[in-house]
């Protein structure tokens, strides 16, 4: 069997949001916890940016190339494109701009729900229970993750690293609880209707260096990048893990990622059915994270790129039609960009392409040519399906 037997039938892409500006809800922590000043930005907090919108266009070019080689063009009348985000400013402008980039001149029609700035359900984290024994299994989830390798003890270099930029040690938060950043008591935050969230030294972490990579995506000159305090990529590295942490922990465990996702995953699995060839479906890190989590994805460390759930990266679930059985077949993989690429804006095509991963699924098998069989893919999400 040769790859060239193999053609592309239909794609679901996952993409999240593009560069935005920092989140509102994470303002409290931020002011708390550094006597610097933080940086304005000319956006509202939570918005996609005007950069941000310019990379999503160059990702929509280089994805209609990447289309057509796989013989999938938008200039055939056969060919549809679904697109579908969650109904704030940053995914349905993502939609717009990737849109643009890719098929500029036709008019796509951007679905969603709600009014933008209401969360859509198919992406929305939020908690539907509260009971009890939920949390229970959530905890459990979490105290197994920190069984195999000690979050605490593994991150501390990080933390103290992120306390020397922020200044930690003159902060308010300091103030308050007179102790290193990494021994703030955590809490797991589980109220119904809400995005659960651990409390303490993770979502401070997370927050911070949420803030501080926005604004290197953003280009900021290097003296207004974490106040020129975050000098090198290694340190970059070890601040990252903390929030790659975090989104393990509060989206991507089992039982989290199961109850989050459900939406989703049947959307994919009714999109599947569709006529339309390309499906694109624009959310957040927390949409990807809880995929990964619910159809058991093994691990992975993306090439060039220190977070696990890159701004703009797209994942794609590729279903292939073999031509000499006519069987289907299965591939995931990461398009992203690294972290590089993101930060000097660079425009995507063949010859500056966006960094392609390969994802794997765990307690399955590729065959000879390093694709799943679809219909084991299928059996994946049938647990999944709510009429």
């Amino acid at each position: 069997m040769k790859n060239n037997h193999y053609q592309l039938d239909k794609v679901v892409i996952i993409s999240r949001h593009g560069i935005r500006t920092p989140l509102h809800n994470t303002l409290q922590f931020l002011e708390k916890a550094t006597p610097f000043k933080w940086p304005k930005w000319n956006h509202p907090y939570g918005y996609l940016t005007t950069r941000g919108g310019v990379l999503e266009a160059y990702f929509g070019h280089y994805l209609s190339t990447w289309l057509e080689k796989h013989n999938i063009k938008l200039s055939t009348t056969d060919t549809k494109l679904f697109v579908y985000a969650n109904s704030l400013q940053r995914t349905v402008a993502t939609a717009q701009f990737l849109t643009i980039g890719a098929f500029a001149g036709y008019d796509i029609p951007i679905h969603h729900k709600y009014p933008i700035e209401n969360m859509d359900p198919i992406f929305d984290p939020s908690l539907q229970d509260d009971s009890p024994e939920f949390k229970y299994a959530v905890l459990h989830d979490i105290k197994e993750a920190n069984k195999d390798t000690n979050i605490f003890e593994n991150l501390a270099p990080a933390y103290q690293i992120l306390s020397d930029i922020l200044d930690y040690k003159h902060s308010k938060l300091y103030a308050e609880y007179q102790c290193n950043l990494a021994k703030i008591p955590s809490q797991l935050y589980f109220k119904k209707h809400e995005e659960p969230a651990l409390l303490g030294p993770l979502a401070i972490g997370t927050s911070a260096v949420d803030a501080f990579l926005l604004q290197y995506y953003s280009a900021f000159p290097k003296e207004q990048i974490a106040w020129g305090r975050l000098t090198s990529q290694e340190q970059w590295q070890q601040i990252i893990a903390i929030r790659n942490q975090y989104i393990r922990l509060v989206f991507q465990s089992k039982t989290l990622a199961k109850h989050s996702a459900t939406l989703i995953i049947n959307m994919i699995n009714d999109l599947m059915q569709r006529d339309n060839k390309v499906n694109l479906l624009v959310g957040h890190d927390s949409t990807i994270a809880a995929l990964f989590g619910a159809l058991d994805f093994k691990d992975y460390q993306l090439p060039n790129q220190f977070e696990t759930t890159p701004i703009g990266g797209k994942v794609t679930l590729q279903r292939f039609r073999h031509l000499p059985t006519d069987k289907y077949f299965f591939k995931a993989e990461y398009i992203y960009q690294s972290f590089e690429q993101l930060h000097s804006g660079q425009a995507l095509d063949a010859n500056n392409p966006p960094q392609h991963y390969q994802l794997h699924l765990n307690n399955a098998s590729v065959n000879s040519d390093g694709y799943y069989d679809w219909l084991d893919f299928e059996k994946r999400m049938k647990p999944f399906r709510t009429e």
